[in-house]
């Protein structure tokens, strides 16, 4: 039997552990996706786990939007590693301002799930692809210049596209 799909289990890396001046640490959040290619779609979860002592913001592009306005994921075709060309909408705006983000609370978790069947050129057939996730967060709800970066590790997955 074929198989159409493969839902990929939530891979953890530990990320975006910026450290102050005084050596200590400013923002400690684990951030993870997984991928459900079932039933002709293409669904991310982004989680993410505010593990430290202060309240983070996260973008709401990933944090809360129920559609990509830009190429968020790093999609690519595997084996090879071709990129796969982000085929949704594109939003031109100016710079961030608090508003784009949400709050994560000290020892909370958030997931969130993005549909990216129509945004991502994926191949006709059945083909194994890898996505990951690389962003910022706020170390500082209250502060847009402590951003720290976000990465997860790559998640392999196969989807048909009909």
């Amino acid at each position: 039997m074929r198989r159409r799909t493969m839902l990929c289990a939530a891979l953890w890396l530990m990320t975006a552990t910026a450290a102050r001046a005084d050596g200590g640490e400013l923002m400690n959040v684990h951030a993870s996706l997984s991928v459900d290619a079932r039933h002709d779609k293409v669904l991310v979860t982004f989680r993410i786990e505010n593990r430290g002592e202060r309240r983070v913001g996260l973008p709401r592009e990933i944090a809360a939007d129920t559609e990509l306005a830009r190429r968020l994921f790093d999609l690519r075709e595997h084996p090879g590693e071709a990129p796969v060309p982000y085929t949704g909408r594109m939003v031109k705006r100016g710079p961030l301002t608090l508003d784009d983000y949400v709050e994560l609370a000290p020892h909370s978790a958030h997931a969130h799930t993005i549909d990216i069947t129509h945004a991502y050129a994926f191949r006709p057939g059945t083909h194994t692809y890898v996505i990951r996730y690389e962003g910022s967060a706020l170390a500082d709800v209250r502060q847009l210049d402590s951003a720290a970066d976000i990465k997860t590790d790559a998640v392999m997955f196969s989807h048909t596209q009909k």
